[in-house]
């Protein structure tokens, strides 16, 4: 692994809060993929293959029914580690993750990670502290659907897709389609677009096709209260 690729993912709370056994216990025998843009990770009822981290890109998580129609849940950005619940559970892949854009990865392979833990069982908490992360993500985002205005889901949900892209004038680029942040936000395309215009006027965002560059990231941040 790069020393560049080690400094990213030395960014994400989860992994720079642990110990440096546990760091390098991990990274061994980890290994770098890549995936071009709309390429598959696993899909939903997959066996599990480890663990993994995003470098570069970005990672699209979501769901489909049986016509194909496609609920998009989330985007994992770079630092962000996925993959855990199967760890726990011994069970198939729940979702599809797709690469949004082209993005390299790091890989943990199954196999590394239960002889990891028949080795060290104490680990079993550090991977337990990562899946609590997403369980308080998961909360949050219950609460923010029945609580907030659509406009300030669309807002909140903004924000948190352009963390790791924003910039130090305050700016940001979402690799979004209006499409994916209705699926996202449990809203409709039309209000999707209808919100975006009042924020474009208000020269808080600048649409384009397929991705959203928040402007203020102050506004934005205001218009979520």
């Amino acid at each position: 692994m790069k020393e560049q690729d080690r400094a990213i993912i030395n960014q994400g709370n989860w992994f720079s809060s642990r110990a440096d056994e546990f760091q390098q216990s991990l990274l061994q025998h980890a290994k770098v993929i890549e995936l071009d843009a709309g390429e598959a990770l696993f899909l939903r009822g997959d066996e599990n293959s480890g663990l993994y981290a995003v470098l570069n890109g970005l990672m699209r998580v979501s769901g489909a029914n049986s016509d194909g129609k496609e609920a998009v849940l989330s985007f994992i950005d770079s630092a962000i580690w996925f993959g855990e619940v199967a760890l726990f559970d011994g069970g198939l892949r729940t979702h599809d993750v797709h690469a949004q854009i082209p993005s390299r990865l790091l890989h943990v392979p199954h196999r590394t990670l239960l002889q990891l833990l028949a080795l060290k069982p104490v680990y079993w908490h550090d991977f337990g502290v990562l899946l609590s992360h997403k369980m308080r993500l998961l909360f949050t985002s219950l609460e923010d659907h029945a609580l907030l205005t659509a406009q300030q889901k669309v807002c909140k949900r903004l924000l948190m897709l352009s963390v790791a892209s924003l910039a130090s004038n305050n700016s940001a680029v979402v690799m979004i389609s209006q499409q994916q942040l209705a699926d996202m936000t449990y809203l409709t395309r039309q209000t999707i677009n209808q919100i975006l215009q009042v924020l474009s006027e208000k020269n808080i965002v600048s649409l384009h096709y397929q991705r959203i560059e928040i402007i203020d990231n102050a506004k934005l941040t205001a218009l979520t209260q």
